[in-house]
């Protein structure tokens, strides 16, 4: 009896499929083979790119029917993983074709103007550049683009801003036993990512510095994450208590679906997958069970069933009395 493939493997494999096609199109043109028989390789290579890349476009395209920007999109695509994922011996073949660059010029060229007006026009309806960009790319990337600048500009700059605390609000804040096992944590990164960059640098420099670019950025994402538990507390309102875990997680469970009268969570329940932990590093000491299970989003964009949560609170007591209160 066969098995079904899990749903987010099913709609991965428009996107597996085809990178895994061009990847071991692109093995091949570093091989003897394609060495001996560049011209044969630089036509198999972008064959294989391009009916890669346009099949998956026909997959993902509603009713298999993508539009003329899309498909423009895809062949400027084309072009750029043609052009520059070759070996040498093959990518020599394109450059000694004039008419292939041009080709190649001309497409990414219609591609740029093309999306230069619809950014344009989408910015003059909403006033919004991330709208226009939503026009041209893909929403999930411009949703991690933004999400990743913001991340760049809190990790490097925003330093002393003050907590998000609306008015009406009771804040609790949980950052002051996490701010020095993070900042622990960052200054041995900082430590590591130095003597592996040296270490790297005997080996292979190309590989040195592509290690030493994202071992940064860890450190600024780390930076990010700690600034962001002080600036995002816990809050609690007439109605509601927003739960928030820095940049992590931010939902509101309706303070009426708190149950109080069941205690802490015990080790097994914490555990339970329904049970989400936000005690960092530490044991909770409020534990907010819900007379029913609340739908929140993940930091990934997904969602998540949780029935309580767990939090490690640097006023626990008072939180715990004032959410008692008027009940």
């Amino acid at each position: 009896m066969t098995r079904a493939l899990p749903a987010p493997l099913v709609k991965s494999l428009p996107f597996i499929l085809p990178l895994s096609a061009i990847a071991l199109a692109r093995l091949l043109t570093h091989s003897a083979w394609a060495a001996d028989n560049s011209g044969w390789a630089a036509v198999l290579f972008a064959w294989i790119v391009a009916d890669s890349l346009l099949l998956a476009l026909l997959a993902k395209a509603p009713n298999r029917k993508p539009g003329a920007f899309q498909v423009a999109g895809v062949l400027s695509l084309v072009s750029l993983v043609v052009l520059a994922g070759a070996a040498a011996p093959v990518r020599d073949v394109y450059f000694a074709l004039p008419q292939v660059l041009i080709a190649a010029a001309a497409t990414l060229t219609v591609f740029l103007g093309w999306s230069a007006v619809r950014i344009a026009l989408a910015y003059r309806q909403t006033g919004s550049l991330i709208a226009g960009l939503g026009e041209v790319l893909p929403p999930i990337l411009v949703k991690h683009m933004v999400s990743e600048c913001q991340i760049f500009a809190l990790g490097l700059f925003r330093w002393g801003v003050p907590a998000d605390i609306p008015s009406g609000t009771r804040a609790f804040a949980y950052h002051t036993y996490l701010t020095p096992m993070i900042a622990t944590f960052v200054t041995l990164q900082l430590i590591e990512l130095s003597v592996v960059h040296l270490l790297l640098m005997l080996w292979n420099p190309t590989v040195a510095w592509a290690m030493l670019a994202l071992s940064v950025w860890g450190v600024i994402w780390t930076v990010a994450l700690l600034k962001s538990f002080r600036i995002n507390p816990v809050l609690l309102t007439e109605h509601t208590v927003r739960v928030r875990s820095g940049m992590i997680y931010d939902f509101h469970v309706p303070r009426h679906f708190i149950r109080l009268d069941k205690g802490a969570f015990s080790a097994d329940e914490l555990d339970d997958k329904r049970v989400l932990n936000l005690a960092i590093m530490s044991s909770p000491n409020v534990s907010l069970r819900f007379a029913k299970p609340i739908v929140i989003k993940t930091f990934f964009g997904g969602s998540r069933e949780i029935s309580g949560v767990a939090l490690r609170l640097d006023d626990g007591e008072t939180f715990l009395t004032e959410l008692a209160a008027d009940r």
